[in-house]
């Protein structure tokens, strides 16, 4: 018979007492240290089987018993429980300490970025409207301002612009929603949120004023943008691997913190540069279509990558304007064959 030390809770009560735990087969004795019978039976269950901390035995009257060996692990059929083997299999344990490393940086990196990539065609138009609505309100308060161009030419621009991409042989995803907005932290510049709504500043129109095309050409590379949501597949990205983060430390508050900052976090990422050549090649094929010169695009990123070099941009530039290796895509734009005539 096997005997073990520890502290027996009586049932439906606040007290207990030191009592021994005896076991033969299937069957369990608690006794007390005066040797009286508090609990008998084989109708038991085990606690959380956590390491260093000992394994709870809960009886079906409601007691239970602690044992004072932290080490124990009794069970009904007599076999330690998997989670006690594994940590005390020697390959086990190495083998966590290189794979689940491993697993973690794989989960993070391919694993639920691409998940959340291959869920996102499927989401509701609705999430990138919300999305693009409280983006807007975050932004206007933070770093946007009023636009200072006329209403005038602001409407002007806007119908010019909504006119072309009406002439385009594929619907997009979403009616773009254009907005003119000032932003001297930014410089000239534009983006777009998933959702459609493109946010054009102002120094962007004053930079590309008496180059209409290139302006066109900047639009349609963030309507390139929008068609292949790649505003919503960042976020969702992000999100899937905060939330595992959040997860394995057990700070569910982050995952609030990361609905709250969708808006500035989606505005922050910089596009891969997979993301960029397909909007810059949608850009320069919907240029052909209108009837256009494809070097318009280049023409655009040649003006903004000037402006960037002189020093007038700001720290916020960098963020908004991350897009890799201005002169390979100024090269790409020139020579885009003419082919190339389907937006995709």
């Amino acid at each position: 018979m096997q005997s073990y030390s520890g502290t027996y809770y009586f049932a439906g009560r606040s007290n207990c007492c030191a009592a021994l735990l005896q076991r033969q087969h299937q069957q369990l004795i608690v006794r007390s240290s005066e040797g009286e019978v508090l609990w008998q039976g084989s109708n038991f269950s085990t606690g959380l089987d956590l390491p260093g901390l000992a394994t709870e035995l809960h009886f079906d009257d409601g007691s239970y018993f602690v044992p004072d060996d932290v080490s124990l692990r009794l069970s009904v059929d007599g076999k330690a429980s998997l989670a006690t083997r594994l940590e005390q299999h020697k390959v086990a344990i190495g083998l966590s300490v290189l794979l689940v490393p491993l697993l973690l940086w794989w989960l993070a990196t391919r694993g639920l970025p691409g998940f959340a990539t291959a869920v996102v065609p499927y989401l509701p138009k609705s999430v990138s409207l919300t999305i693009d609505r409280q983006s807007m309100q975050i932004l206007d308060n933070t770093l946007l301002g009023n636009s200072a161009l006329p209403e005038a030419q602001q409407q002007q621009w806007r119908q010019q612009w909504l006119l072309a991409i009406a002439q385009l042989p594929e619907p997009l995803l979403f009616q773009p929603d254009i907005q003119f907005r000032q932003a001297k932290g930014m410089g000239a510049n534009a983006f777009a949120l998933p959702g459609g709504t493109i946010v054009v500043t102002d120094e962007l129109v004053t930079l590309l004023a008496d180059k209409p095309d290139a302006l066109l050409a900047v639009l349609l590379h963030e309507a390139g943008h929008v068609q292949h949501q790649h505003g919503l597949k960042l976020l969702a990205q992000s999100t899937a691997t905060t939330m595992l983060l959040a997860l394995i430390f057990s700070d569910l508050e982050v995952l609030s913190e990361v609905l709250l900052g969708s808006g500035s976090s989606l505005m922050q990422a910089a596009f891969s540069r997979d993301m960029e050549s397909e909007a810059d090649l949608f850009a320069t094929s919907a240029l052909l279509v209108l009837g256009k010169n494809s070097s318009a695009f280049a023409d655009a990123i040649e003006a903004i990558s000037q402006q960037q070099d002189s020093g007038s941009m700001e720290q916020w530039t960098r963020y908004f304007s991350s897009h890799p290796s201005s002169r390979e895509r100024i090269e790409q734009a020139k020579n885009q064959p003419a082919a190339s005539t389907t937006p995709r």
